[in-house]
């Protein structure tokens, strides 16, 4: 396919050549040629003329001889001889000139066959066969007049080649005309093939140009009118077979624009139709594969009161996920945090190339391990803050190009607003949630410490299990997350017990204890009628806090409460937590006692391993001892 610009380009080199040609052919070569012609046209008058000379003087000597002839007495006629040695002398001479005319017109026919360009050979063949043939009977008349006298010249001889001549230079006449004739009508055929060759090709180029013109404006036209109308496809718009380049170029670059029109509309519908953003995330996934080829989709939001990035969904094609939800990185630790000032995309496009200029970078090994190899890192702004970053990954290195930014922006402009709702609204819903629980905590304790001393026991318990990644304990870090977000909730049931029973320093009479149970189902049924209010929202919200509620006071052997479950039949969530909370309670002081020694409460623990608690969990609290001895004397 030819480019508009290179074939304007060339058409002016063109137009700029033929001219050039032209001018030199109607300037310079006809000029030429011309001189030529004439000058081989005077030489050919003056042999003519010469020939015709000869006429005379060969009649008056073939007289002269004649008279001699017939009367040999007048061999001694002093003016018979005079008339014979003039008009012999003038015959010579004649024959000397035809000779140097014949040479001169040899030359100038050379230069004609040249400028020709050797296309007339054959009558230029003729015409110098000619010639030397009339220059060698001018020669013999030079020969046979050179030194002959009265008595000796062939006058016979001499009247024949004279003859021959004549006729000659009649012949010689008409080709010499004929090739003019043709070097005439080469140089007009040349010009005027030039003019019409360059005329044809200005047609052609035009026809071309305004083809291009008429047919891209409508096109683009029809474009933007289908933009407005929201109708993305391509296939309606006029077609037509391109000529040029930039016409593909033009068609290329519309049908992305629609393209890129139509999947930000599907992502729109998708956003839409859906309420929770798990959901989302995974429909959204399917789309930007098959539209950018992208391997994994993760989501970090930030948190500004930490200084932290906190990973919460990821979805990737392969199932070798390691840097998942719950993953934790501080500003200080990486080099993401400029993206909370530049407000800018940006695309890596070799992780490995970054791994060796980080080494140490916890969230690049992770990738690296998962054989992500690229990313789109787009931030997620509302008003002028940056509240969270999406990747897009692939596996293969450069994968990205300014393209598949450009798209994944507009996907995330698109997404940004559900995303913004969502992540906020779970969180200020924790943190009320979390400063309820102390309220409540408050009224049972002395102070608000236990809440936080139990929250940070909850997770450095769930981190230990998922350290370990045991079978039967299935626990990731966005698990880790939850149990941090959701822990403080455990005993909010609480609000609905009289202050009589919970504050009462002394032990609880059977009717007071059936009534402080009742705080678990109190609290459950809280988090069961806000999760059932936020469906619409987010499906699993509040599952955890609900469970931890509802489940924290059953035992292992299934003598706890409010349903008896025993064993694996209580969540894991509630089952970490219970153990959080009763080493809290031991090592606290409370209204009706007072506090047990660290080394004490740890051995309560274990001694209720097995019947009270879960005795993996409990294992895994002593592995992890020296994290609870840390926020022991923290929060002491």
């Amino acid at each position: 396919m030819i480019s508009l610009k290179k074939t304007t380009k060339g058409t002016m080199v063109g137009i700029v050549i033929f001219i050039i040609v032209a001018l030199s052919i109607n300037f310079l070569l006809v000029p030429i040629s011309k001189d030529y012609i004439e000058q081989s046209n005077a030489h050919l008058k003056a042999v003519n003329a010469k020939i015709i000379s000869m006429d005379l003087p060969v009649k008056v000597l073939n007289n002269i001889l004649t008279q001699v002839t017939n009367d040999a007495s007048n061999k001694s006629n002093v003016k018979l001889l005079d008339a014979f040695e003039n008009n012999q002398k003038t015959l010579y001479l004649l024959a000397q000139d035809i000779e140097s005319e014949f040479v001169k017109l040899q030359e100038d026919t050379v230069s004609l066959n040249k400028l020709s360009l050797m296309r007339h050979e054959a009558i230029i063949n003729r015409i110098q066969d000619l010639m030397i043939d009339l220059k060698m009977s001018a020669m013999r008349v030079d020969e046979l007049l050179r030194g002959s006298d009265i008595d000796n010249t062939p006058i016979d001889v001499i009247e024949n080649y004279a003859q021959k001549l004549s006729v000659g230079i009649e012949a010689l006449n008409s080709y010499v005309e004929e090739l003019n004739d043709k070097i005439i009508r080469d140089f007009t055929f040349i010009l005027n093939a030039v003019f019409i060759i360059l005329i044809l090709f200005l047609i052609i180029f035009s026809i071309g140009v305004y083809k291009f013109v008429t047919f891209d404006q409508q096109f683009v036209l029809k474009s933007f009118l289908q933009l407005e109308r929201h109708q993305y496809d391509f296939s309606a718009l006029p077609q037509s077979k391109t000529i040029f380049s930039e016409q593909h170029e033009i068609a290329e670059l519309v049908k992305e624009i629609l393209d890129e029109a139509n999947f930000t509309k599907e992502v729109k519908d998708l956003v839409s139709e859906y309420y929770h953003m798990d959901d989302l995330i995974e429909s959204l996934f399917g789309k930007v594969t098959r539209r950018m080829g992208v391997d994994r989709v993760g989501i970090a939001f930030v948190d500004y009161s930490r200084k932290k990035f906190i990973a919460e969904y990821g979805v990737a094609n392969y199932g070798n996920v390691k840097l998942g939800p719950g993953f934790e990185v501080n500003f200080d630790k990486t080099t993401l945090v400029k993206i909370l000032y530049t407000k800018e995309a940006f695309i890596t496009d070799d992780l490995e190339e970054e791994l060796k200029k980080r080494p140490h970078s916890a969230s690049l090994i992770l990738l690296r391990n998962e054989g992500v190899k690229s990313n789109i890192v787009v931030p997620l702004i509302m008003g002028e803050a940056v509240f969270g970053v999406v990747f897009f990954s692939s596996s293969e290195k450069k994968h990205f190009d300014k393209m598949h930014l450009r798209l994944a922006e507009k996907v995330i402009y698109e997404i940004s607003g559900l995303l913004n709702r969502s992540y906020f609204t779970k969180v200020v819903l924790s943190r009320i949630t979390n400063s309820f629980s102390e309220l409540v905590d408050q009224k049972d304790n002395e102070t608000g410490d236990h809440i936080l001393r139990m929250v940070k026991y909850s997770v450095a318990i769930a981190e230990g299990l998922r350290k370990k990644n045991l079978p039967d304990y299935p626990v990731n870090r966005k698990f880790v997350l939850e149990i941090e977000r959701n822990a403080s909730s455990h005993d909010i049931g609480k609000v609905g017990i009289p202050d009589s029973i919970l504050k009462k320093p002394g032990k609880l009479t059977p009717e007071e204890w059936q009534t402080m149970k009742t705080h678990a189902k109190i609290g459950a049924d809280i988090f069961k009628s806000l999760r059932e209010g936020l469906q619409v929202f987010e499906s699993d919200f509040y599952v955890f806090a609900e469970e931890i509620a509802r489940h924290h006071h059953e035992r292992w052997d299934g003598t706890g409460y409010p349903d008896g479950l025993a064993g694996f039949e209580i969540p894991l969530s509630a089952r970490i937590v219970a153990i959080a909370d009763v080493f809290d309670a031991l090592s606290s002081k409370r209204a009706y006692k007072e506090p047990f020694s660290f080394e004490r409460s740890v051995e309560m623990i274990k001694e209720s391993a097995g019947n009270h608690l879960d005795p993996v969990i409990v294992d895994v609290f002593v592995e992890n001892l020296e994290a609870i001895w840390t926020i022991y004397q923290e929060v002491e």
